[in-house]
């Protein structure tokens, strides 16, 4: 497993790609700090550019998803209450990727404008300011405002692998960002509860083979606690995205992580365990949501399911740290796009 070195600031970031758009091998690794800038010159209709938030607190979740597909652009909002169990989401498609901005860094601004879902995340570096407005979502107008804190000392894991002989990706994943603001859907205002309030971004850039598989799971909880797992597209690169926070400390989990769901319905629990005994999780879904935009012959046959997670992890010296009701998601996606 390689890693890149952290480089001086008079040092230039190493380009993703070479001019002709081929993966730069000197771009493969990880960092616990985005290092790389993701231009995708050529490979017009196989590059796959996304920016995905997902904001928990204990009483309500919300994700918001910008894509950039080359053929078609994508924005989408799902909120779910998690007290009453309302489920509400509105998603946009426009054609050849009008419409969303999505740089080449995972520390710039964003956003997704159509008439009726506009999308906006303004980065400042130390802190984000995320916006979203839609006229009717789930038959209410939809509006929110929310700093997020990047704090200076929090790691991240960011990740760059071959996928295949000319197909490759990278990301950033980026997790317990604490978050504040309000929400409000039609006349309820939901707030986020300090210190309780957590955000996570996927920063994705790549050219993707034409149909791929992957899950991915994610939580956040109070002390700095937060992991993030996934299997799928990275598999055969020798590189692992897995990763756990301790008081904002990342520890890298050059492993697997199982990921199994008990065989008795939708809402059945899943449970998280790899050989090292660092993790040994329940996730406990309150909801589950099914979306498959589909262009042409092209899809994302997407499930995630939204919960808690209960368990035992191991911290960077071995020590047992116990997790209880640490909200977070979990996804499954099917694609050929």
């Amino acid at each position: 497993m390689s890693s890149l070195i952290l480089p001086d600031s008079t040092v230039a970031a190493q380009n993703l790609c070479d001019a002709s758009g081929r993966l730069d091998p000197r771009a493969v690794g990880w960092s616990p700090r985005p290092l790389v800038e993701c231009a995708l010159p050529g490979n017009w209709g196989r590059r796959k550019r996304w920016n995905h938030w997902c904001i928990t607190t204990p009483h309500w979740m919300l994700t918001l998803t910008l894509a950039d597909l080359d053929y078609v652009s994508y924005g989408g909002a799902h909120f779910l209450d998690l007290d009453s169990g309302k489920l509400v989401s509105h998603t946009q498609r426009r054609p050849f990727g009008m419409g969303c901005h999505l740089p080449d860094n995972a520390m710039q601004s964003h956003a997704f404008n159509h008439n009726r879902l506009q999308l906006r995340a303004d980065d400042r570096g130390s802190n984000i300011r995320l916006t979203a407005t839609a006229p009717r979502i789930g038959g209410q107008p939809l509006q929110l405002a929310l700093d997020i804190q990047r704090p200076a000392h929090l790691d991240s894991v960011n990740l760059v692998c071959a996928m295949g002989e000319k197909t490759f990706h990278a990301t950033s994943r980026q997790l317990g960002l604490p978050v504040s603001g309000n929400l409000q859907l039609g006349g309820q205002t939901y707030s986020c509860p300090p210190g309780q309030s957590f955000a996570s971004l996927d920063f994705g850039r790549g050219v993707w083979p034409l149909r791929t598989h992957w899950k991915r799971v994610v939580f956040s909880a109070p002390g700095g606690i937060a992991g993030n797992f996934g299997s799928g597209w990275c598999d055969a690169s020798g590189l692992s995205e897995n990763a756990l926070w301790f008081g904002g400390e990342l520890l890298h989990l050059n492993e697997p992580v199982t990921i199994e769901q008990h065989p008795s319905g939708a809402l059945a629990p899943w449970h998280l365990s790899c050989a090292s005994e660092h993790v040994d999780l329940t996730f406990t879904p309150l909801q589950h949501h099914h979306a498959r935009p589909q262009v042409g012959p092209f899809f994302a046959d997407t499930r995630q399911w939204f919960g808690y997670f209960d368990g035992i992890l191991r911290g960077p010296r071995g020590e047992k740290v116990p997790v209880a009701r640490a909200y977070g998601w979990l996804g499954e996606t099917r694609a050929c796009w």
